[in-house]
C-alpha cells in the first residue's frame, strides 16, 4: 500500500474540499453582511423609505386621476341619458 499523503489525488481532493468549504463560508459571511446592511439602511430610513414615499405619491396621483376620470364619465353618461331619443 502506498503512502496516502504522498498521493497526488489525495492532495487534489484536499484542495478541492478546502475550496468548496471556503466558498461556502465566504458566501455565508457575505450574505450575513448584506442582510445587516439592509437592516441598518432600513432603520436609518434609507432607500426603502424613499421608495415607499415615492410609491405612495405615485399611487395618490393615480387615485386622483381615476377620480377625475370617474367624474368625467359620470358627466358623459348624464349627458347621454338627458338627450331625448
Amino acid at each position: 500500500m502506498e503512502y496516502v499523503l504522498g498521493s497526488l489525488w489525495f492532495w487534489i481532493g484536499i484542495i478541492a474540499l478546502v475550496a468548496v468549504v471556503g466558498g461556502i463560508i465566504t458566501s455565508v459571511i457575505a450574505k450575513s453582511n448584506e442582510t445587516k446592511r439592509y437592516v441598518a439602511d432600513a432603520a436609518n430610513g434609507g432607500a426603502y423609505k424613499q421608495l415607499a414615499d415615492d410609491t405612495s405619491r405615485q399611487l395618490k396621483l393615480i387615485s386622483e386621476q381615476l377620480y377625475e376620470l370617474d367624474d368625467r364619465l359620470a358627466r358623459v353618461e348624464k349627458t347621454l341619458t338627458d338627450i331625448p331619443g
